[in-house]
Order: structure tokens, then sequence, then C-alpha cells
């Protein structure tokens, strides 16, 4: 197995297995539902549009330091670089970030469930979850999993969703040497907008189906 030849520390294996997981879990769960025939295609729809947002939005841009930015590999260990090639780090990067909006979605369902039932209609409490849920998980994701990659002296590409780039990316927080920047947390700000009205779209012309 290849991931053994890598070298990676304890630490490096703890983030392989979570980056991993989180890209293959969404695949897994719609794999099941489709053979259960419980996929919903509204669902469907904002999930391969989230999941494409999220690539040509951000993902790939960063990955290949596109536009001033730094290569993905420069910015962290041979190690973990052999654990995720570059050239698949964007993809599965793209899947958890799939797997992050369909989260946001169950947990609109979870919490009101009774208004839920109208998820057509804009609601402020259903944007409010999606909104702490993805930059809540954002947030750790740049203080503990990718803090090395995106934090610090990283040098990450202007994006679509980025719009700042790296030309105006001031420290919103720090804790000690990790720094929770504004570019990093620009995608998923103004992604709390894109894929809710997007998941709104889909369930109306589905009409929840």
């Amino acid at each position: 197995m290849w991931l053994i030849d890598c070298g990676l520390d304890a630490i490096e294996w703890r983030r392989t297995i979570v980056v991993y997981s989180s890209a293959l879990a969404p695949i897994i769960l719609t794999i099941y539902l489709l053979l259960k025939n419980k996929m919903k295609r509204w669902i469907a729809f904002t999930l391969i549009s989230s999941f494409m947002i999220a690539a040509f939005g951000w993902e790939i841009w960063v990955n290949y330091g596109l536009v001033d930015g730094d290569l993905v590999n420069a910015r962290r260990s041979a190690a973990m670089s052999c654990a995720i090639p570059m050239n698949i780090n964007w993809l599965v990067n793209s899947l958890a970030d799939m797997g992050i909006v369909w989260l946001g979605i169950i947990l609109v369902y979870v919490i009101f469930p009774k208004m839920a039932e109208d998820y057509q209609v804009f609601n402020w409490p259903f944007l409010l979850i999606f909104f702490i849920w993805f930059m809540g998980q954002n947030f750790l994701v740049e203080a503990v999993i990718y803090h090395n990659q995106v934090g610090g002296d990283a040098l990450l590409s202007w994006a679509p969703l980025m719009p700042f780039g790296p030309y105006f990316n001031p420290t919103l927080i720090s804790f000690g040497t990790r720094d929770i920047t504004l570019q990093s947390q620009s995608a998923w700000l103004i992604g709390t907008f894109l894929f809710y009205f997007i998941s709104i779209y889909f369930y109306k012309r589905t009409k929840g189906k």
C-alpha cells in the first residue's frame, strides 16, 4: 500500500485518514441511497452543482496556484504530497466540500423538521444554519487540519470565490502560530449563499422529489 511507503508521521496519518474519509463518505452514502432508490433528485442536482462550484470556484485554483499562489506541494510535506497526490488533491477536497453541503441540508431537516417541509421558501434560520456550519467547519479546517497549507506563510492563489486573493488577506483571528485569514474563509462565506440558493432552486424545479 503506497501510504505505508510515504513516511507519514502520526499527525499526517490522521490528516490523511480525515481527508479520504470525508471524500469517500458522500460517495458511499450516494451509492447506498441509489441502491435503495431513496436518492432525491433535488439533492443529487444540488450535490453535483456543489462539487462543480467547489472545484472550479476555489479548489483547482488553490491546488495548482493558478494566479499568484503556491502549488499545494510547496505548502505541505513530501509525505503528504505522496499520500494525497497533487493531481487528485483538488478532487478529494471537492468531494469533501460536497459532503459538507449535504450535511448542511441534513442539519436543516434535523433542527427544523416541520419548517423544512416548505424548503422551497427562503428561510433565514436555514441560511443561518448553513452559515454557522460552513464557517465553523472551515474554521477547524484552517486552524487544525490544513493550518500549514492555508495559514501562516502559505500563499494561496486568487480564485473566483476568493476574490481578494493573496493581495488583501488580513488575519481575522490568531491562535498562537495559527491564523484564520480572510482569503481562506471567503470561499465558504460566499458559498453559504450560493449553496443555499442552489438547493432551493433545485427543490423548486423537482418539486422536492
